[in-house]
């Protein structure tokens, strides 16, 4: 048994990263904004982990002859791969977030709808997580625009319920289908929320930090330059100094002095500005 789950976690891998490549590959050459590989990585996850999640629920759907889930999860696979392409075809991580995630978030409305408008925590789940991932791929307007989605379907299902109106049902929809159903599917979606979700904060602080050590590098690379520049004169002033001090001219001797210490002044704030920079690097980086 062991086994047999390490090989498939393999092949799933093996799946992801060559998707991965082909979803992904053009976008680092595209843009050099960290924020938005970010975004576009998230998307990517977000669309294969959410398949993957798909494959118990349609196994259920068939196990349950529940039509309209048959239906709806080939065609939500389906926008789920023109969103990656759109991706792939140098559509902005923006749009299509927001696209992707209307996607999730509509089609369970449709299939709650004519599951008997179940809004049990299986789809109540995925629609707060579609509104979270438009905020974070899109923006704050387009995450309250699809918020109201929610809210006039839920207000909806009130309406229907209080007024027992009578709907078409599902076939393979029951009370014992919602019992059984719910603690698979919310485990398969929190499975889900934590790969994706919790790996896009991760890549967003890895590729803080790498940007971090960037600025830090290059910071470093000018201290350098000024330090190397401070050095040459002071050499320079010795120099004179001390030709000043063999032909007994004080005064250009006392100037040249003064120089050396200005410039040795000026090198140690450049020092303290190398260990402050160095301090803070080390501090984000424990964090």
């Amino acid at each position: 048994m062991a086994n047999f789950f390490r090989n498939t976690w393999i092949f799933i891998k093996g799946i992801y990263q060559r998707a991965e490549r082909a979803a992904l590959g053009n976008i680092v050459n595209r843009s050099t904004d960290l924020y938005e590989h970010a975004k576009a990585k998230l998307i990517f996850d977000y669309a294969f982990y959410y398949t993957m999640a798909l494959i118990p629920v349609t196994v259920l759907a068939i196990v349950t002859s529940n039509e309209v889930n048959l239906i709806v999860i080939p065609f939500l696979v389906g926008m789920l791969f023109i969103c990656l392409v759109l991706l792939r075809n140098g559509v902005s991580a923006k749009v299509v977030g927001a696209l992707t995630s209307l996607t999730t978030l509509v089609m369970p409305i449709l299939s709650s709808f004519f599951n008997n408008q179940d809004i049990s925590p299986k789809y109540a789940t995925i629609w707060i997580v579609s509104i979270l991932f438009c905020y974070i791929t899109a923006n704050l307007l387009t995450a309250v625009l699809w918020s109201t989605i929610i809210v006039a379907y839920l207000a909806l299902v009130a309406y229907i319920k209080l007024n027992g109106i009578s709907l078409y049902v599902s076939s393979g929809f029951s009370n014992s289908y919602l019992y059984i159903s719910n603690p698979i599917v919310i485990t398969v979606y929190l499975l889900f929320i934590i790969r994706s979700m919790g790996m896009y904060y991760q890549n967003v602080i890895s590729m803080e930090r790498k940007r971090t050590q960037q600025q830090q590098k290059q910071q470093l690379s000018l201290i350098h330059q000024h330090l190397t520049k401070q050095f040459m004169l002071v050499k320079g002033f010795s120099r004179s100094g001390r030709t000043a001090f063999q032909n007994g001219e004080l005064e250009l001797l006392e100037a040249c002095f003064t120089e050396i210490e200005k410039q040795c002044g000026i090198a140690i704030n450049y020092l303290d500005e190398s260990s402050e920079q160095k301090h803070n690097g080390e501090n984000y980086t424990e964090v």
